[in-house]
């Protein structure tokens, strides 16, 4: 690696550091020490880490126990293998392309000496990076089980600790090569953002499918690994070699003697020096994709970056001038920058197709609802439906944070914003006002899949309809506050500030928080006091939602005027 790429690295891992560090103590902060939010922060953080290490740990040791069982642990590692690497690059291959090829600095950097093929490989090693944490989240503790489950050897250990570094090199390459084939894509089809949402919610469909039948695949899994351990054999040679040299509890599968029966398989699996050599195929298959990829993009990175999109030329129509209400034209610019970058509509905006869903789960399954919750609690005093559906929807509704990254993503030409001749109070109820908006089509669907298919009242109509959208309000008027309290104006990819900034966590954790208060109050009484009507459970969701945008809007245009200014 030259000292050019030394140093690129280098800038760009310590610039992130010392901004989320920064930003976490505080936009005026500067003690040393980290505040109350930052160990708040820290702690949500390890213990979502700690929660998917433990997840790992516990499928890792389940289903290795049944490989162990059935005499087929050579496929303990090269299961956990490619299980890390989905999960790495789902997590990361979205990104990839504004990563790579869209930053905000690739042209400072092109006008500077530097080689293009070094910008490129410093922005690929801090790639990597990001897969090495996301991949060894799963794989670490698959280790850990392997050793409680299989047991170690000196060459079994060292094959582990090299597929740590392997996965996440693989998953960079396909990653980046993704990356550019997608760029590519999306010059030939009129509609980009169409074509990237597309595929997102395509990829969060196909994840929500994965999820709910989990259960039933892990059983199946489980129930079956030996057939899957005979068809790995015989079609997936490369892994069957990787997965001899990384396991030590070794019992071969009789290709001439399927399918097994329980005396068919032996427990005292022997394991042979020379096994190793059989990590030599991933890692020489691994390098040999790395390189192609990294030569492949060296050259054609110059063209990616400076290539501008052909447009067509439109015709000239002239026009008479319509004059807009001030308000209505920041709602509008609030509203259009949203749904022109698809990174924003895929990270921030998923509440909508979570509302959408659960309005087609009312349309397919309402009659489980009907039927059942009455039988759960039979001495309502209460309809428990429309309650019940109404706060599912403000909860989901309430995880769009679309507001909380907005005066961030203003970046360095804020300015421009604040030298026109609005007021603060206008440019706040614009970006507050954009939750609604985003979420109002999938609380208008699930109203009238409820109204259809569970016999409601049209108070219960009213309900799920008007809760929702001023839960939605609540929410868009805290993002705007937190921003506001800890924006972050020196990113160089809109990415940083959308999925990553510490006024996203805390408007997601603040939101989910205090949008469950109302429901527990007003569902628990109506579900237990036979005096508890619905108009007291409505009433209570009503008040407690309008006092808390009350609340907002107050310190917006007290503290939050100030706070405007200042920046």
């Amino acid at each position: 690696m030259s000292n050019t790429v030394s140093e690129l690295v280098k800038i760009k891992i310590t610039g992130d550091i010392s901004s989320m560090i920064s930003f976490m103590r505080g936009r005026n902060a500067k003690g040393q020490s980290f505040n109350i939010g930052t160990a708040f922060i820290l702690a949500v953080v390890v213990i979502a880490f700690g929660f998917m290490m433990v997840f790992s740990f516990g499928i890792s040791t389940v289903v290795g126990f049944q490989m162990k069982e059935k005499g087929c642990g050579w496929l303990y590692f090269p299961m956990a293998f490619v299980a890390s690497g989905i999960f790495s690059f789902i997590g990361t291959v979205f990104a990839a392309q504004s990563y790579l090829y869209e930053a905000k600095d690739n042209e400072l950097l092109m006008s500077m000496p530097i080689k293009p093929a070094d910008i490129l490989l410093s922005r690929m090693i801090a790639l990597y990076l990001l897969n090495f944490i996301y991949a060894n989240m799963l794989f670490l503790p698959v280790g850990v089980a392997h050793g409680l489950l299989f047991g170690y050897s000196l060459l079994t250990f060292l094959g582990f600790v090299i597929s740590m570094f392997l996965i996440p090199l693989l998953v960079t390459a396909l990653s980046s090569i993704f990356g550019y084939l997608f760029g590519r894509l999306i010059k030939l089809i009129p509609s980009k953002n169409f074509l990237t949402v597309v595929l997102g919610l395509f990829t969060i469909l196909a994840l929500s499918f994965i999820t709910l039948n989990f259960g039933h695949i892990l059983q199946t899994l489980m129930n079956d690994i030996d057939k899957v351990a005979y068809w790995a054999q015989s079609n997936l040679h490369v892994l069957y070699w990787y997965g001899l040299a990384t396991n030590c509890y070794y019992t071969p599968v009789n290709l001439n003697n399927y399918p097994l029966t329980y005396n068919d398989i032996h427990f005292n699996g022997s394991y042979s020096p020379i096994n190793f050599v059989g990590i030599i195929p991933i890692t020489t298959i691994t390098a040999a994709v790395v390189y192609a990829v990294s030569i492949f993009l060296s050259r054609h990175f110059t063209g990616i970056v400076t290539r501008k999109t052909a447009m067509k030329k439109k015709k000239y129509v002239r026009k008479k001038l319509k004059k807009t209400n001030i308000q209505l034209a920041l709602i509008k610019k609030e509203v259009g920058y949203f749904f022109s970058m698809p990174a924003y509509v895929m990270n921030a905006g998923m509440s909508t197709i979570m509302a959408v869903l659960l309005g087609v789960g009312i349309l397919l399954r309402g009659s489980i609802i009907v039927e059942w919750l009455p039988r759960m609690f039979p001495d309502a005093s209460t309809n428990l439906i429309g309650l019940a559906v109404g706060s599912s929807l403000a909860l989901s509704c309430t995880l769009n944070d679309v507001t909380a990254p907005t005066i961030s993503l203003e970046g360095k030409t804020i300015w421009i914003l604040k030298s026109t001749p609005l007021g603060a109070m206008k440019v706040f109820f614009a970006k507050a006002l954009l939750a609604p908006i985003v979420c109002l089509p999938g609380v208008i669907f699930t109203a009238f899949a409820s109204a259809l298919t569970l016999k409601l009242k049209a108070a219960d109509i009213l309900f799920i309809i008007f809760i929702p959208i001023l839960a939605c309000l609540f929410s868009g008027f805290l993002g705007v506050c937190v921003n506001l309290k800890l924006p972050r104006f020196d990113w160089t990819n809109e990415i940083t500030v959308i999925k990553q900034s510490l006024s996203v966590i805390f408007t997601l954790l603040l939101s989910m928080f205090f949008t469950a208060i109302p429901f527990t109050l007003a569902i628990v009484p109506s579900a237990y006091l036979e005096d508890f009507s619905s108009v007291w459970a409505y009433g209570i969701c009503i008040v407690y939602f309008a006092a808390l945008v009350l609340l907002e809007i107050f310190f917006l245009s007290t503290d939050g005027k100030k706070i405007w200014n200042e920046l």
